[in-house]
């Protein structure tokens, strides 16, 4: 028999959980307004104002990438910059889009285990404000939690960089479409780890975590908010039939089923993190925090294991591979990935 495929490319490619159809089958019965004006946007909004415990602006919107454009052109001029690491996604995956729709510049910083650190910040900022008018006028900091490499941003870090914030006028952003995995690394309320970074603008996710397509932009800072409604149908982020997307969080944050989702993608990680350590010449190259697991392996490995797991090779130049759980990967699919790697171990001896 034919050993299923395991998959462990990117919690983008799982399917959506049962509470969410159900929730989904319940928004499409009769007729409700469009663009948010219906009863289950209302829902969805409320309930996310009481997870992070602040009347914040929700706009619920169909991506993350359209999230997080939306917010920085709340946050920037054209003249304007946004400082990030050389691996954020507004940098790094998301096509130029923050650059072509925002028309900012982003200032790339060299990340310290996928995070920016103050004193490299303080160094862009001090280099690029140097030539004054030639220069642009950073405006933004951007981070993301947990980070493109699954590390994740401590209390002490997040609020060192809020200080920073503070100190030289910069707005901050968070990218968050794995928040909650970040905040279930943590062991601590959503709220407060937003709270400690004083973030002003979140572009929340959802759908690595369970919702089928939903993503929201979540304004702290009252400063931002005029012009956001306008905005969000300028930058094609605002869908007419919103039922859709906010019925979808309704289960996710009614019950904490966020946290059980998050959970168990957190747990399978660390499963397979040990494996992979307990295996002869792989090695781990971040710390496994969340559920991304960055790892290298000789050349020769690599097709065995794209045999069968469904994985990328995120840095051809290392060896390096990417896997990502998700909230649905199983006991099964973990002991799974340690017979495939024990095969391959023992036929490369």
């Amino acid at each position: 028999m034919t050993r299923k495929k395991i998959c462990l490319a990117s919690d983008n490619w799982t399917g959506v959980h049962p509470s969410v159809l159900q929730a989904l089958l319940e928004a499409n019965d009769g007729y409700a307004a469009s663009y948010g004006a219906d009863l289950w946007t209302e829902k969805a909004q409320q309930l996310i104002q009481d997870a992070f415990k602040a009347k914040c602006k929700i706009l619920i919107v169909p991506t993350g990438t359209g999230a997080n454009v939306f917010g920085l052109k709340l946050a920037c001029r054209r003249h304007e910059s946004v400082i990030c690491t050389d691996i954020a996604h507004i940098q790094y995956q998301e096509s130029g889009s923050a650059e072509s729709i925002v028309g900012c510049k982003l200032l790339t910083i060299p990340h310290k285990e996928g995070k920016l650190v103050p004193s490299a910040v303080l160094k862009k900022l001090k280099s690029e404000r140097a030539f004054g008018k030639h220069s642009t006028s950073p405006r933004v900091m951007s981070i993301t939690q947990p980070t493109e490499v699954g590390t994740v941003y401590t209390f002490e870090e997040l609020a060192a960089l809020a200080k920073l914030c503070r100190e030289e006028n910069l707005i901050l952003h968070m990218d968050g479409s794995r928040l909650y995995n970040a905040a279930v690394s943590l062991g601590m309320p959503l709220h407060d780890m937003l709270a400690i970074a004083q973030v002003d603008l979140l572009s929340l996710g959802g759908t690595k975590n369970g919702l089928m397509g939903a993503e929201a932009l979540l304004i702290f800072n009252p400063a931002l908010e005029e012009g956001s409604d306008h905005l969000q149908k300028q930058t094609l982020q605002l869908m007419s039939k919103m039922r859709y997307l906010s019925a979808q969080y309704i289960p996710f944050f009614k019950d904490g089923l966020w946290q059980t989702l998050a959970r168990q993608a957190n747990q399978r990680a660390k499963e397979i993190a040990s494996l992979i350590q307990l295996t002869p010449n792989l090695s781990l190259s971040y710390p496994v925090e969340t559920n991304q697991i960055f790892f290298t392996a000789p050349p020769a490995w690599i097709p065995l294991i794209q045999e069968d797991i469904f994985c990328y090779l995120w840095d051809q130049e290392k060896s390096e591979i990417r896997l990502i759980t998700s909230w649905n990967t199983s006991e099964e699919d973990v002991k799974a990935v340690q017979s495939i790697l024990e095969k391959i171990s023992y036929c490369s001896i």
